[in-house]
């Protein structure tokens, strides 16, 4: 499980995924939604980032917030 803050246009969200698929498709549909040509795929580094680093991607800055190798621990769990 990741957690990204994605600014743009000085707005930020915070988005949780739990399996990299869900990454996947949240990608593929910012990319539907900005009507642009990406010539490849950023999964696999955004979801490889180290806690404070960032990646660009259609205008968004996309920052690794935190992991967790345990989805349980980010909705309070033991």
């Amino acid at each position: 499980m990741i957690k990204l803050n994605i600014k743009k246009d000085n707005k930020v969200k915070i988005k949780s995924f739990i399996e990299k698929k869900d990454l996947e498709n949240y990608l593929f549909k910012k990319t539907l939604e900005s009507k642009k040509l990406v010539s490849d795929n950023p999964t696999d580094k955004i979801w490889n980032l180290n806690v404070g680093t960032s990646i660009n991607f259609l205008g968004y800055t996309i920052s690794m917030a935190g992991k967790s190798r345990d989805g349980n621990i980010m909705y309070g769990g033991q």
